[in-house]
């Protein structure tokens, strides 16, 4: 079936245009909005002639929706329905003299609310199903967000029993369920250029790069988009952020901020753009639908990280359009800040799709087996093997494959294939190139994510030591030959603190001679301790050549005092011992007139590193 395609002119809503202004929202029907904020939801809540059931992906986003209409509407109200909204206020609601009733709700305040309501008052849902219009708006979250939030999908159970339904979003997903096959497809398209420019910056350093990018932007006003609550809480530490900044959330992503030393009063699950300041965090729960309304244009951030926070990676077809839709009076700036692992295991839509499948087969053969098996020890392995597969959580409780599960997994595959390489990443924002214009810029530091995550992932003390030395080596490299694009980090300072001796190890030590101890602690401080000699001696041999001559004959105390004047000349402050000339001449020591003397034969400065063990403190 053809997509029909609606034009929207510039500078107007859906509600301004046909189909809508006549025929309102049409059912068994899929609009695919193309950008954010074009007002299907204002539409369906102001002006459809219909009583609605629309679902919103989360709390925040249905109270202001509900807020802002019934303050402008006082005589058309709405219900908004999530936790704390009582089933009762919801029955009252529905029996109320309300024209058109319109109920938004999250899918679980409909799930287990709204349904139970309409149970209570008619018996049964053919009420609900025959009068009402069900909407599912931001239909691509039950996708993306099925796989950690399984009640998202729920309410597909309900809705296609719906006589008038359909799905809504800005950046809609496919969806493999064959009851969608017959549905009509709207998609709209806007009749102005509404591509923003997006800084892509790759970096092997997140923290470090946005640092660097904050002091370039000098902005008093930032949004960073971060699905990661222990970024967040990395980003304030390194930051050294006070009471400048806030953090908007799920409840019990506040909990866990809390738990990582971000005061309670920096967090909050309750979004108010009186509440916003300097810098702003939000999760992934304020990626889409909410609209922040500020009178200034805010620089906006987004945050990928591969290593510390997989689920943090963002996909520019869905989350990276959401997220620049958010504010609505525009925004100064748009920068997306990633790493990349060429490690990842990811796999093309056709390979996870095969994948998925084969996966489904072996777990439809185990429960048809565990269904015939009367062996009580045989039905109990093949339990175990039903509840411990992958599969088993692609079924609901009465075994039937939710498809928004299969379809979350693919979709999880090809975003991660997108944050193997920058190439990839590219791509990615090529087919989608209408909303995107993209400038890359590579920033490259000596210490990286990459390093760190494999640091704390080594499995024995020698993996970790050799980690960090290859870090600190690297460095070293690049410093000697002025390649620095970067200060050091942090994150090196920090660990030349933890491993003092390894950073010794680098200081003193050529990469072979490390190599050598095995990277054994007292091997390597005696390896060290044994340069600090050499190049003590690196030292003090021109100084001791400038007042002692070879081929010459000294008594002990002349010597001693000759020494003594050639550390004081080289700046040693170190005890003088006259046996330490053997470590520069060849020579020999004698007794004459019960005085000790020295006889010096030639210079042997170069073959002074085999004689450092005769320095004795």
């Amino acid at each position: 079936m053809k997509p029909i395609i609606v034009k929207l002119p510039p500078k107007t809503y859906l509600s301004d245009i046909e189909p809508f202004k006549t025929h309102g929202i049409d059912t068994d029907s899929k609009y695919h909005k193309t950008v954010p904020g074009v007002g299907i939801t204002t539409y369906a809540i102001r002006f459809f002639k219909n009583n609605l059931i629309e679902t919103l992906p989360n709390k925040p986003v249905v109270e202001a929706k509900v807020s802002e209409h019934n303050e402008k509407f006082p005589n058309q109200p709405v219900l908004g329905v999530y936790k704390g909204v009582t089933i009762a206020k919801i029955k009252a609601y529905l029996l109320s003299d309300v024209e058109y009733k319109k109920i938004i709700t999250t899918p679980e305040g409909f799930i287990y609310k709204v349904v139970e309501a309409f149970r209570e008052i008619y018996g049964d849902l053919s009420v609900m199903y025959s009068d009402f219009f069900m909407l599912i708006d931001e239909s691509e979250r039950i996708i993306t967000d099925v796989s950690y939030r399984g009640d998202i999908a729920a309410p597909l159970n309900y809705f296609f029993h719906f006589k008038r339904k359909a799905l809504v979003s800005a950046t809609t997903l496919p969806f493999s369920d064959s009851r969608f096959k017959s549905f009509k497809d709207y998609v709209i398209e806007p009749q102005f250029d509404y591509s923003k420019p997006i800084t892509i910056l790759n970096t092997n350093n997140v923290i470090e790069s946005l640092k660097q990018h904050l002091a370039k932007l000098n902005s008093e006003h930032i949004c960073i988009f971060f699905n990661s609550t222990k970024g967040i809480s990395a980003i304030v530490n390194a930051l050294n952020l006070k009471s400048n900044y806030m953090a908007f959330c799920a409840e019990d992503s506040v909990v866990k901020l809390i738990t990582k030393n971000v005061p309670f009063e920096r967090t909050t699950d309750d979004f108010h753009v009186n509440r916003m300041l300097k810098f702003n965090f939000f999760t992934s729960r304020y990626f889409s639908a909410i609209d922040i309304n500020v009178d200034y244009k805010p620089d906006v951030i987004v945050i990928s990280d591969v290593f510390f926070a997989h689920h943090s990676i963002l996909d520019p077809k869905t989350e990276l359009i959401q997220i620049s839709g958010r504010l609505r009076n525009g925004i100064n700036s748009y920068t997306h800040i990633t790493n990349f692992n060429p490690d990842l295991k990811a796999k093309t839509p056709d390979e996870a799709r095969f994948y998925i499948d084969g996966h489904l087969d072996a777990y439809q053969g185990f429960v048809q087996t565990y269904n015939k098996a009367t062996n009580p020890g045989e039905r109990e392995a093949l339990r175990k093997a039903i509840t411990e597969s992958k599969a088993h959580h692609f079924y609901d409780d009465n075994g039937t494959l939710n498809d928004a599960m299969v379809d979350n997994f693919i979709h999880e595959e090809r975003v991660k294939e997108y944050y193997k390489n920058l190439e990839n990443l590219k791509a990615a924002y090529t087919q989608v190139s209408k909303h995107f214009t993209p400038t890359y810029i590579n920033e490259v530091y000596d210490a990286g994510d990459g390093d760190l995550f494999y640091l704390k992932t080594s499995s024995s003390k020698k993996e970790i030591y050799q980690q960090v030395a290859s870090m600190l080596y690297k460095y070293k490299r690049k410093s000697h030959l002025h390649l620095m694009l970067f200060k050091p980090t942090n994150i090196l300072s920090k660990l030349r603190e933890e491993f003092p001796d390894i950073a010794d190890g680098v200081d003193y030590l050529d990469e072979n001679t490390f190599q050598a101890t095995d990277f054994v602690v007292s091997s390597i401080r005696k390896a060290v301790s044994d340069a600090k000699e050499m190049a003590l001696i690196n030292k003090l041999a021109p100084c001791i050549y400038q007042l002692i001559d070879p081929f010459d004959t000294y008594v002990q105390s002349e010597l001693v005092e000759l020494m003594r004047n050639a550390y004081e000349n080289a700046k040693v402050d170190r005890k003088v011992v006259a046996q330490h000339i053997f470590l520069y001449f060849e020579g020999v020591r004698s007794s004459k007139l019960k005085k000790n003397v020295y006889k010096l034969k030639a210079r042997k400065f170069e073959y002074a590193m085999h004689n450092s063990d005769l320095i004795k403190s």
